[in-house]
């Protein structure tokens, strides 16, 4: 048999090994080239309906949002709740429509709860309160907000307001007072209630097309409040010497005794009202008027309407010349020359009493005048607010002056002195 022998190289005439070519890596350049022209903000931002709506990713969001124009030629923004581009583009379109239907018909863009409105309601009245505007009508406001409005209506949408819960409100709020309020009062919240639903349409959470309930205003009217007759007043200021020499039985007693005494004639001689707008009154205050050759005590208050001059009575001279001799130890003159920033109605300790109104119904039932005769009422220290305004429409002074003198308005004035008004005039109309 035929054998074939198979010989090998030798080691030294192989030589040395040779390296296999390294495959080539990939190029970049093609997947370069297929975002080329397209920028990151590009792919994030698309322009839909003639650039009417704009759908839009922010760089640290994976939700697509919506922005449109309407015809208020304002931007509206919203969001689509989507990540991905196709269901994103869909909504974004959705909502735009929406929005178009909802303008046709007047209803508004977006909603809110009444709670929520109501406190940024609150914060306003809280700014306009601490720059003068109406501080204690404001402060009414916010009482009927805080303790009726929100209680009731807090938790519902402004949409949601229609005339059954309306009436609901005013069955229940009638039982938390306790029994029909009277027209001032509904009017009171009536308005609190309003500037709830202005502000609303001013932010666009309510639109003004919408027909919302408003509150009732029509109730009891409220009964004339006590007054005093010219002679009970003298008979007053007569008794109150002798009241006040018979002293009390602590040394506050007889302070209060002081003070009130010159407290009373200063709202009679001035018709100012009771409470903080004559209790927050200072030295400051207090100056001296001249017009022809006359001068007149001019004293500056703020209260209810905001800050006004009045001009007392020349009688209210005296009261004041005691109370600088007590609070500063010095003179009238003296006291309305040294501008001092102290309260005129304090205590020999410089306090105030933290009210009047008690001591003040204990001196009307010494004098036996704590009830009005023709009505039965029982007087209050606003009742001599009530007699100034009374005297002075009987002796004749303008309207005007008075509303202006007494920080009110010509409306209020005639609706609660209509009466006197054919009397006023008796020696034009006889």
């Amino acid at each position: 048999m035929k054998t074939t022998q198979i010989s090998y190289p030798k080691p030294d005439a192989v030589g040395p090994p040779q390296e296999l070519p390294t495959p080539p890596t990939p190029s970049t350049l093609p997947a370069l080239k297929l975002v080329a022209g397209v920028t990151p903000e590009a792919k994030r931002i698309h322009h839909l309906r003639d650039g009417a709506v704009v759908l839009y990713r922010r760089s640290r969001s994976q939700v697509w949002e919506v922005r449109y124009k309407l015809e208020d030629r304002r931007w509206h923004l919203s969001t689509t709740g989507y990540r991905e581009l196709a269901y994103a583009l869909k909504a974004a379109g959705t909502i735009y429509d929406r929005a178009r239907f909802k303008e046709e018909l007047g209803l508004p863009q977006r909603t809110a709860g009444f709670g929520a409105v109501a406190a940024l309601c609150l914060k306003q009245l809280d700014a306009e309160i601490e720059q003068g505007l109406r501080p204690m009508t404001n402060r009414d406001y916010q009482r009927a907000i805080r303790k009726y409005l929100i209680p009731h209506f807090g938790k519902y949408n402004l949409t949601s307001i229609d005339n059954n819960l309306v009436r609901e409100f005013e069955l229940w709020r009638n039982q938390q007072i306790g029994h029909m309020p009277v027209a001032s009062t509904l009017a009171n919240h009536a308005a609190a209630y309003n500037r709830v639903i202005d502000l609303a349409v001013e932010r666009g959470w309510l639109s003004a097309n919408n027909l919302v309930p408003r509150l009732s205003r029509r109730g009891p009217k409220s009964t004339a409040r006590p007054g005093f007759t010219a002679a009970e007043i003298e008979q007053l200021l007569a008794y109150m010497p002798e009241w006040v020499a018979a002293g009390g039985h602590r040394h506050t007693g007889r302070q209060m005794k002081l003070l009130l005494r010159d407290y009373v004639e200063l709202l009679i001689h001035t018709g100012m009202r009771c409470g903080k707008e004559s209790m927050n009154m200072c030295w400051q205050h207090i100056e001296w008027y001249r017009e022809k050759q006359q001068r007149y005590l001019r004293i500056w208050v703020s209260g209810k309407t905001g800050g006004r001059w009045l001009i007392a009575k020349h009688r209210a001279a005296e009261a004041l010349e005691r109370l600088a001799e007590r609070g500063l130890g010095m003179s009238l003159e003296a006291a309305i020359q040294e501008k001092s920033p102290k309260r005129v109605f304090t205590l020999d300790d410089g306090s105030q009493p933290y009210g009047l109104a008690g001591t003040f119904m204990r001196l009307l039932a010494a004098a036996g005048l704590g009830k009005d005769m023709s009505t039965g009422q029982q007087r209050t220290l606003y009742s001599i607010r009530h007699t100034y305004a009374t005297m002075e429409l009987l002796a004749g002074t303008d309207i005007h002056t008075l509303a202006r003198q007494m920080g009110t308005s010509v409306t209020m004035l005639e609706r609660h002195y209509s009466k006197l008004t054919a009397t006023m005039a008796a020696d034009r109309l006889a």
